[in-house]
């Protein structure tokens, strides 16, 4: 498998099997692996990534008076799990319809 680095990803466009734009790739979710590694296992894309840059939305929660304006400013984000990257040209394409496809990376366990 050829290298692929994430400054590469960050901003290409991505359309799901419909053809439908799902927006831009914000982020890439990585797992630290059993030998120490990192493996990559999915995508975030959306039309904005403020809220996600702000490090909620994984396993930390944000105070309660942030809760409602993160969610209103990620609501258009989605979580593309590796397995349904279909192609990564310079159109990121997904194979599934985008309404399959989870709200936060912490929504779907890609494990």
């Amino acid at each position: 498998m050829p290298t692929i680095l994430v400054s590469d990803l960050l901003g290409r466009e991505v359309r799901d099997s419909r053809g439908a734009f799902l927006g831009r790739v914000q982020d890439v979710v990585v797992r630290r692996t059993a030998d120490g590694g990192y493996q990559a296992v999915g995508l975030v894309t959306g039309r904005s990534s403020v809220a996600g840059r702000w490090g909620y939305g994984g396993s930390l929660d944000p105070p309660p008076l942030l809760g409602a304006l993160l969610r209103w400013l990620r609501r258009h984000e989605r979580y593309l799990r590796w397995d349904h990257i279909g192609e990564l040209g310079e159109t990121v394409r997904v194979s599934v319809p985008g309404d399959r496809l989870g709200r936060r990376w912490s929504d779907v366990d890609p494990a």
